[in-house]
């Protein structure tokens, strides 16, 4: 069945009961520097009451918490309660259709899916060995960026650990969180009731008929209306960029090939 398809079954959908559904949940989850704060810019610009939102203000705090309660597998109960208030005073703040854009929710993909209501996901992914050099070098927003390396549990990183990794570097841990990060999102894939995976590079491609076909899929996905056609020199603009250190990290990919091969495969990106 085709993501077209697939949509209109969801969209005929009846409520037997006669009772009015829920809002639909709609996310683009990622492990982050995959074009999610390009994608806010564009639905707020394209797309008509749509409220979107990229990392909303306690979701780096509520992320530090999943960590905490992945490592130590307590506070589950604090942070189900928190996480659930906070979605609902955020759709309720909004009048129109509510999009969350959040790399934070990775270490608390467990919490999305709610009995009652709809859930969709775009699966944001980028080649692994260009995101670990992306997120090693941005590490952060300007405004946590020098303090982000050294506050206990500020960043999504795997739970339980690798094997030797305190002797990892920073490269070789950043694929570490890409393997467990895109994980966690596929973990619930299951429990959507629709899911697309997009790559970063389809959807900044140089080909119109590849980039166009990965925003059709996204405003599909997250059932957004009409799909705009988005001209190239508005694919141009560099949004968020990471600091340029002029270095290359791991030139011909062997660390991430060997870390990530075996999902990065799976996501389409052959050795």
């Amino acid at each position: 069945m085709t993501i077209a398809a697939r949509h209109l079954d969801n969209r005929n959908a009846t409520n037997t009961a006669g009772v009015r559904q829920k809002p639909m949940l709609r996310y683009v989850l990622s492990a982050g520097r995959t074009g999610t704060v390009f994608l806010e810019k564009l639905f707020g610009r394209v797309a008509s009451g749509v409220t979107a939102v990229h990392e909303p203000s306690s979701a780096r705090y509520q992320m530090m918490l999943a960590n905490f309660r992945n490592d130590w597998r307590i506070g589950h109960a604090v942070l189900e309660s928190w996480f659930q208030r906070s979605r609902l005073a955020r759709e309720a703040a909004v009048s129109g259709t509510y999009v969350e854009l959040n790399p934070f929710l990775c270490p608390m993909t467990d919490l999305l899916p709610e009995r009652g209501r709809r859930l969709h996901v775009v699966h944001m992914v980028r080649e692994p060995a260009g995101w670990a050099r992306s997120i090693t070098t941005f590490k952060a927003s300007r405004k946590f960026r020098g303090v982000v390396d050294y506050v206990p549990f500020a960043k999504p990183y795997p739970s339980p650990r690798p094997a030797r990794w305190q002797d990892l570097d920073d490269y070789e841990r950043a694929l570490w969180r890409w393997n467990w990060c895109n994980e966690r999102i596929l973990a619930i894939r299951e429990q959507c009731d629709d899911y697309a995976l997009v790559r970063y590079e389809d959807l900044f491609s140089s080909s119109p008929a590849t980039r166009q076909d990965a925003i059709s899929t996204i405003f599909q996905t997250l059932a957004l209306g009409p799909t705009p056609v988005v001209e190239q020199t508005s694919m141009n603009e560099r949004v968020n960029p990471a600091p340029d250190k002029g270095e290359i990290i791991d030139p011909d990919g062997a660390v991430a090939r060997e870390i990530c091969g075996l999902l990065a495969r799976r996501f389409g990106y052959d050795d």
